[in-house]
């Protein structure tokens, strides 16, 4: 298993694995918006391969805080393609934010899950990571 950087060839891998998480969208869209990530030192985005090719994908942004020392760094994305979940390759890719997250400087990880049924397997997950519900979320569509 490899972490790596994405690439622009991953885009149709990218698009199929946010579709598993319940985003489907266009190649070209997934494209240009990953495009973004690389432009932006504050945002990483993770690809899993392993001898298949793209087995997951993990993408996270670091936040500055006014209020105390550090930063927060925000998991916004992460995704296994079934048949190849519960190997670790979550873990290496929380693993991998973790990391970079350190090296950023943050004092936390943050995660928003949705209260849906189907996202309950994800909430046990983060729970086994070490993460703990802390807050309520607020969201208005601009």
């Amino acid at each position: 298993m490899k972490i790596r950087e994405a690439r622009p060839e991953d885009a149709p891998a990218l698009a199929a694995l946010l579709a598993e998480l319940g985003y489907p969208d266009d190649v070209e869209a997934v494209a240009g918006r990953a495009r973004a990530f690389p432009a932006d030192p504050a945002s990483f985005l993770l690809v899993a391969e392993d001898e298949e090719g793209p087995a997951g994908l993990a993408s996270a942004t670091v936040l500055p805080l006014l209020h105390e020392d550090g930063g927060w760094c925000r998991l916004s994305a992460l995704v296994v393609a079934k048949g190849r979940r519960r190997t670790g390759i979550g873990r290496t890719l929380v693993a991998a934010i973790e990391e970079r997250a350190r090296q950023a400087g943050c004092r936390y990880l943050e995660v928003t899950s949705g209260e849906r049924p189907e996202r309950d397997a994800a909430h046990a997950f983060y729970r086994a990571l070490g993460l703990e519900e802390v807050s309520r979320r607020y969201l208005k569509p601009l």
